[in-house]
């Protein structure tokens, strides 16, 4: 194992924690100035702050001298601290993935920010390194997975050819597509109506509502078009959004590991170990559906809270029928496959009852009095009956050796492939209805992230739920042996 000396990251390191500590100061700042009102207290505010950023700023400049960071023994070692010195000793063997991004100071100087994610994952990373040189980084890498393949392969030749696996880059038509039909317009509306909500004290409703008092009198059509621009707008701002995030998506699978980076100003790359890898998941919302694309997801245990590092992205958006040679290519232990065993009809009002009775408890009385435009609410129930028939219809599993995959719809349609050795729990649930009517309802659990993740698929065949209940309980009963 190769041994590094003690290294401090990059006096950019400094600026950064600088920036990290006023900007949690900085709405405590606002709040305390605003609502401060008592004689002089604009002077006492001032020197206040002139204060606290000399403080910050040695502060940061100590955080930065006493970090320093190495590889020995088989452990990535962090000391730090300034008036209480901390060690932390993390064990190669448990590290599952190096997250690489660079913001736009870090590109501004050449640097990128690595997080060290473990097996026990967290609400935060293991370790942080904010500002290191991208040849560090790789230095950093490769030992690791030097390292592990010592440790876990020492018999096998290192310069043994391995097959050429290709590198796959996101189309920019490809792209056009995962922009256009994201959901980025859903999160561009609540950041908007977030932001109104903390600065309404300072926006002059009045004076905007007495311009526009002229709209009180517009017709359905002119309100319809102002809506109409507001959503389009916001599917701009969206499309922007998801071109800059989601712009030079690679996917490169070397060795044993899958390495993702993408994005222009915000850089990021993460490698995942393909033995941590616990679930594929392939999600369609109706858009991308009705166009015949696909998002792949990977489900992998570790990543902190505050990443993505349980769930990643595989492929933004691919054309459906691509899934399978793709996983083939990439993560050919799993196979994709459109045939699936469906519900039995007996679940249909099941599904009909769940999706369509709340709409039509909205509807009716909604349509009485707010009748005749109050009408307008029975595309509630046209709506819920499209859901329901299609949760109902998309919904079944299928056995592949020792592979399951399950199918069902939230809004988006979704598919799961997961091993059986990588599966925590089987459970099947059942009421006293589905009792009388031979259905039950399906949960699996994988390790992903920090609580693990479940999905159900409701109202399977009594018989088919069993039969996988004795496909999942003959693997756990080979593994006691």
């Amino acid at each position: 194992m190769m041994m590094f000396e003690p290294k401090r990251i990059h006096p950019v390191g400094v600026i950064l924690s600088f920036l990290k500590i006023i900007k949690s100061y900085i709405i405590p700042a606002f709040l305390f100035f605003f609502l401060g009102n008592h004689d002089r207290f604009e002077i006492y505010f001032i020197l206040g702050a002139i204060f606290l950023v000399v403080f910050i700023v040695i502060t940061s400049f100590f955080d930065w001298w006493k970090f320093t960071y190495w590889l020995e023994d088989g452990e990535f070692r962090i000391e730090h601290g300034v008036f209480v010195k901390k060690k932390r000793y993390i064990p190669i063997e448990r590290i599952q993935t190096i997250n690489i991004s660079a913001g736009i100071i870090q590109q501004i100087f050449g640097l990128v920010k690595v997080q060290i994610e473990t097996a026990g994952g967290g609400m935060e990373a293991e370790a942080v390194l904010t500002a290191i040189k991208r040849q560090e980084a790789d230095r950093i890498q490769k030992a690791i997975a030097l390292y592990k393949q010592d440790s876990s392969e020492p018999n096998e030749v290192q310069n043994e050819e391995r097959p050429h696996i290709p590198t796959y880059k996101m189309e920019v038509k490809d792209l056009f597509v995962a922009a256009s039909t994201s959901s980025g317009i859903g999160v561009v509306l609540s950041a908007f109506a977030a932001l109104l909500s903390q600065i309404d004290d300072f926006i002059p409703y009045k004076d905007i509502f007495n311009r526009f008092e002229f709209l009180s009198n517009g017709s359905f059509t002119l309100y319809a078009v102002l809506v109409f621009i507001a959503f389009f707008i916001a599917w701009i701002l969206s499309i922007i959004g998801v071109l800059l995030k989601y712009a030079f998506f690679t996917v490169i699978k070397e060795e044993n590991e899958i390495k993702i980076s993408r994005g222009i100003f915000e850089k990021h790359q993460v490698s995942i170990p393909i033995s941590r890898i616990q679930a594929i998941r392939i999600v369609q919302n109706p858009l991308r559906q009705l166009l015949g694309y696909a998002t792949v997801y990977i489900e992998s245990a570790g990543g902190s809270a505050g990443d993505e590092g349980s769930s990643v992205m595989l492929f933004p958006v691919v054309p459906k029928k691509e899934v399978s040679n793709l996983l083939s290519q990439y993560l050919p232990l799993f196979e994709y496959s459109d045939t699936v065993h469906r519900l039995p009809k007996r679940s249909l009002p099941r599904y009909s009852v769940r999706k369509m009775l709340p709409a039509v408890i909205i509807s009716i009385p909604v349509a009485y009095f707010l009748a005749p435009w109050g009408f307008l609410s029975f595309i509630l129930i046209a709506i819920a009956a499209w859901w329901s028939y299609y949760s109902y219809k998309d919904a079944g599993w299928n056995l592949n050796g020792n592979q399951l995959q399950l199918r069902y719809r939230v809004i988006s349609k979704i598919t799961i492939l997961v091993h059986r050795n990588r599966l925590q729990s089987v459970k099947s649930k059942t009421s006293l209805v589905q009792e009388k009517q031979l259905l039950r309802t399906l949960e699996v659990t994988i390790k992903s992230g920090i609580i693990g993740r479940v999905f159900t698929v409701k109202d399977l065949d009594r018989n088919d739920i069993e039969q996988m209940i004795d496909w999942y309980s003959y693997s756990t009963s080979e593994k006691v042996k």
